[in-house]
């Protein structure tokens, strides 16, 4: 349980201290469901980004998660060998991997998103609708003051 004095307005560093540590909790917490079926956080990610990029190269993976090239091979190697991801030579670039679910795959993201929803719900109902939607329109003004901020500085 967090104390703070409510007569005293937080600073920009009190505010995303308070984010950051809130963020890696509810991260943490977020992966139970996955852990306690042995399944790695990692591993769901790359399911999950893998289903919404189609069929992705392997490289793009990599990036899109930020993780190495050989952390991104184990990934693969441990999901091809649980038959739920196929590895098929990329018709555009010989030197290219790119990655498929398999029909077993797609039942294990039908049962990781369904884990999800309802962790999800879980972890919100301590908020009332009206906290739900202001969090979502905070949020959503950060994020797009941040992205405003960083493509000014990429210019």
């Amino acid at each position: 349980m967090s104390t703070h004095n409510r007569d005293r307005v937080p600073s920009g560093a009190d505010l995303a201290n308070a984010l950051m540590r809130a963020s890696h909790t509810l991260r943490r917490y977020a992966g139970q469901p996955y852990q306690q079926r042995g399944w790695s956080t990692s591993r769901v990610l790359l399911m999950l980004a893998i289903e919404e990029a189609g069929t992705p190269r392997m490289g793009d993976m990599r990036t899109q998660l930020g993780v190495t090239g050989r952390s991104i091979t184990s990934l693969v190697d441990g999901l091809e060998q649980d038959g739920l991801l196929e590895r098929k030579a990329d018709p555009d670039d010989r030197r290219s991997t790119r990655l498929e679910i398999t029909a077993k795959g797609r039942e294990h993201l039908a049962e990781i998103k369904e884990l999800h929803s309802a962790h999800a719900d879980a972890t919100f109902a301590v908020l009332g609708n009206a906290e739900k939607i202001l969090l979502v329109e905070m949020l959503a003004r950060l994020e797009d003051h941040a992205r405003q901020s960083l493509s000014e500085k990429e210019d």
